[in-house]
């Protein structure tokens, strides 16, 4: 309330924040409920190898084309970078699906994207090719497989867009989660309206998982209706202050370069803030990088952020509740949200993903796993052979009723040869915004695991050179594992 600068939070922040994966999955079904699917735009895409989610299908099932993907952007893969982010920028479009010469699903590039990988890392726009910094083979969805099971897919693996496709391969549009979100809400807003009881039905699995009570309650039937005040009555909401605490801000000056100020928001992965004698004076986004920077070729390492920010954004107390931003965020279509103290200073900034993460506590997450493992369609994963191993396997006895590991929807493993040196593994973890890699012996058996905390630990910290060391002098040699038959609860108890 001074004008302290705390931070920014944007929607997916709030989203993890408030319930999760399965607290939305409710609200977004009878969302889905309340109209009729809006027909979108197709490109004929011939065969890809990018990831399709393949959920076995029921007659009451609601499909993906009920979530109204937008109109893809596309681009060809030749194309570069430069060209890609001026066809954004006039199109005020946020990502690019890329096609191959036969017009097939070639890879997906972000505004983020352009900030991380061309920015961050001193390459020209202008000569550098879209192929070779876009996601290749993203995943997808096709306009029939359950919509439910694509949000659930987007929140877990924090895609902010997910392509998708018809039955025959051809791109009809781009799923956006904050659009998704946005258009839920709206929905549920215009059905309590209209006095149907669809929205409280929605409300009330999430009810279960993440909530607010007393001063909160204004803001929640802003948001939804007096349905929520009733739901999450009596219930404690996370604070901004909570989500930003021990967190590093992006606090930049007006005179920072555009060139740091990437290579700030490309570590931290968020918005940075431009603060000028301790009052926040403006916000420079990853979009704000694509369009106004990059798209217009401006001379990163001369440019100030001033000349390009967006000047006095608004900010929220770090006391506003994960619910009142959420609301905050819908109301305004906003991504971030800075955060700052009564008297101006500046806290930070928080995004719907950081929300997520800091909801629920340990009785809050068993909630959640245990809703997940209880729905009914389970994510396909890719399966690699596994030959003989020393690694320590858990093994429980099993009962009839026990849900077993693969209804923790397991993450598809990223693999390494124990031969790779540390810097070609981190290098492909980097690639694949990756945070640990599976290490495979020569006969493709479990051989290890290394994680970012081993790399600095094991090689940073002892000044072994990355590039001559070999990852399995580094490993963690036959680590612990499961079955995908294994129990899932007994998995996660061993984790913890």
């Amino acid at each position: 309330s001074n004008g302290s600068v705390i931070g920014i939070v944007d929607v997916m922040d709030c989203v993890y924040a408030s319930g999760g994966a399965e607290g939305w999955r409710s609200i977004f079904s009878s969302a889905m409920e309340c109209d009729d699917v809006t027909e979108t735009a197709s490109v004929h895409s011939h065969h890809s190898s990018s990831v399709r989610l393949k959920k076995p299908q029921k007659d009451n099932v609601r499909p993906v084309s009920k979530l109204r993907p937008k109109k893809p952007i596309l681009q060809n893969e030749t194309a570069s970078v430069l060209a890609v982010t001026q066809m954004l920028a006039s199109k005020r479009g946020d990502a690019a699906i890329i096609t191959d010469e036969s017009g097939g699903l070639a890879g997906i590039i972000t505004d983020t994207d352009v900030t991380r990988r061309v920015v961050a890392k001193h390459l020209s726009a202008s000569s550098t090719r879209v192929s070779e910094v876009m996601t290749a083979n993203p995943s997808c969805v096709s306009m029939s497989d359950p919509a439910t099971d694509a949000l659930v897919t987007m929140v877990e693996n924090r895609f902010r867009h997910l392509p998708v496709t018809d039955d025959s391969g051809a791109i009809v549009g781009v799923l956006d989660i904050a659009k998704c979100l946005n258009d839920a809400i709206s929905k549920l807003e215009k059905s309590q309206e209209k006095g149907s009881s669809a929205a409280e039905d929605a409300v009330k699995q999430m009810a279960s998982l993440q909530g607010a009570g007393g001063n909160q309650v204004a803001a929640l039937q802003a948001l939804l209706g007096p349905l929520l005040s009733q739901a999450f009555s009596g219930q404690s909401s996370p604070t901004l202050r909570t989500i930003l605490a021990g967190k590093p801000s992006t606090i930049v000056s007006p005179r920072t370069t555009l060139q740091e100020t990437g290579m700030m928001m490309a570590e931290a992965r968020k918005a940075a803030l431009v603060v000028d004698s301790g009052a926040l004076v403006g916000i420079f986004g990853f979009k704000d990088m694509m369009s106004r920077a990059i798209a217009k070729e401006l001379p990163l390492d001369l440019t100030a952020v001033s000349t390009v920010m967006t000047p006095n954004p608004e900010s929220v107390s770090p006391d506003t509740t994960v619910i009142e931003a959420l609301q905050i965020m819908h109301d305004n279509k906003f991504l971030t949200l800075p955060v700052c103290e009564s008297n101006g200073s500046v806290i930070g900034i928080v995004d719907v993903m950081d929300c997520v993460y800091a909801s629920g506590g340990a009785e809050g997450w068993r909630s959640i796993f245990s809703s997940a493992m209880e729905c009914d369609d389970v994510t396909e994963t890719a399966s690699v052979h596994s030959h003989h191993s020393s690694s320590v396997r858990l093994k429980k006895p099993q009962k009839d009723n026990v849900r077993p590991v693969s209804k923790l929807r397991p993450k598809k493993p990223i693999l390494q040869n124990e031969t790779a040196s540390v810097l070609a593994v981190t290098q492909m973890l980097a690639s694949k915004r990756g945070d640990a890699a599976i290490i495979t012996d020569e006969s493709g058996g479990l051989a290890g695991i290394i994680t970012d905390t081993d790399v600095t630990r094991r090689v940073v910290a002892k000044q072994l050179a990355a590039s001559s060391t070999i990852v399995s002098s580094v490993m963690t040699a036959n680590p612990t594992c499961v079955s995908m038959s294994d129990s899932a609860m007994d998995a996660l108890v061993t984790m913890v």
